[in-house]
């Protein structure tokens, strides 16, 4: 096994331990011809950071041709998908591969509530993966991301308060770190549920889509470039208030006011869901039908009006979006009035799992950097410091 030998190479730079994990967590096990190979990077420089690897416990070498490989079991984070009366958790490992998941339903809608349901489904999670492991070996959770259907600050902490969405504030972050016993990162839900699309559905091989999620809120999540897009102020996606004909400007033409307001003007409950809404459509209720397809309507004028500002490869209609019902309209009514735009439009194959299942895809991500940057750190010199910033 290489050692690191510092007077020769320099600081051993987190970013480079990171680079080289995230080769083998994607590529599988290698040795170091061939992480050098995939990374680019000087073989002495992936040869320390091995050495790091291995040492801190997350890497190994278990075969005759020396091949390293990622050991799943050397740290766990959680994904956590906090909606309005449901909390959904995923165990993640070092791989950012999901071990198990739990959700409770039911659950009163303040910060320490939704933060003890999260804490007793991490605990479910956690007992389920420890009765597979060696026996005694046990399993500390050290990072979890969280998706809020709200617009959540740049310090990943702090909902910002906007009119018609969830109280602002800290209090659901500091309710969380306290339950969850680690450090805790919020994030909008449907920037997370793009980032499940990029990942795992039908954003896979697209440098640019725009998810549009429809369900328990409306919002887009965008990626540009191969990377998400959240905007100066974290509010890129908001599109509930894009102005609409016929509306005021400012008011909210998708999203529960919308939904109760278009519930109320065809007698039916202030209170009914999108999906019940579906629901009611497909069973053969014409009123419902009728609402369903104005919905319908504005869901085909926002993704209009984003194609011509954003112009991506395709944008994926997710949650309840991605339902026969309101799907196949929208691609019919971006057909039929807007042919001119180059706009396809594809059903999520995640249904409603984008949001955790993309919290996890991040605190996978998280994992992994913390690990690089401390066995970055446990070499004398080492630089800490994962994309040009210490963690």
């Amino acid at each position: 096994m290489p050692t690191p030998d510092t007077g020769i190479l320099g600081p051993l730079r987190g970013s480079d331990v990171l680079e080289v994990l995230d080769a083998l967590v994607s590529g599988g096990p290698a040795g170091e011809p061939a992480v050098a190979e995939v990374t680019g990077l000087p073989r002495v420089t992936v040869a320390h950071a091995l050495s790091s690897l291995a040492a801190a416990g997350a890497v190994a070498t278990d075969d005759a041709e020396g091949r390293f490989r990622v050991d799943p079991d050397a740290a766990f984070g959680l994904g956590v998908d906090v909606a309005r009366d449901r909390v959904r958790v995923a165990l993640v490992d070092a791989t950012g591969a999901v071990r198990a998941r739990a959700e409770r339903r039911d659950v009163q809608r303040t910060p320490v509530a939704r933060a003890r349901a999260a804490a007793v489904l991490a605990n479910s999670c956690r007992e389920d993966v420890e009765a597979r492991l060696e026996p005694g070996r046990r399993i500390e959770v050290s990072r979890a991301v969280v998706a809020f259907p709200a617009v959540v600050g740049d310090d990943r902490t702090t909902v910002l308060h906007v009119p018609g969405y969830e109280k602002g504030g800290t209090a659901l972050h500091d309710a969380l770190v306290d339950a969850l016993g680690c450090p805790v990162s919020l994030d909008n839900d449907v920037n997370l549920a793009a980032v499940a699309e990029q990942h795992r559905g039908a954003g896979r091989g697209r440098s640019s889509f725009v998810t549009i999620s429809f369900g328990e809120g409306f919002g887009a999540g965008i990626v540009l470039d191969g990377r998400l897009h959240r905007g100066a102020a974290g509010i890129a996606g908001e599109v509930a208030f894009l102005p609409q004909p016929g509306h005021a400007l400012g008011e909210q033409v998708l999203g529960d006011a919308a939904i109760a307001a278009l519930a109320k003007d065809h007698d039916l409950p202030e209170d009914v869901t999108v999906r019940e809404l579906i629901d009611r459509a497909e069973a053969g209720d014409g009123v419902a039908a009728e609402v369903v397809a104005e919905l319908t309507r504005r869901v085909a004028v926002v993704v209009a009006s984003l194609a011509i500002v954003l112009d991506p490869e395709a944008f994926v209609l997710a949650d309840e979006a991605a339902r026969a019902p309101i799907h196949a309209p929208v691609a019919a009514y971006l057909r039929d009035r807007v042919g001119v735009l180059p706009v396809r439009v594809e059903a999520s194959p995640l249904g409603a799992d984008g949001a955790v299942l993309g919290a996890a895809h991040a605190a996978g991500e998280a994992l992994r950097a913390r690990v690089a940057a401390d066995a970055a750190a446990a070499v004398p010199g080492g630089d800490a410091s994962v994309d040009g910033a210490p963690r």
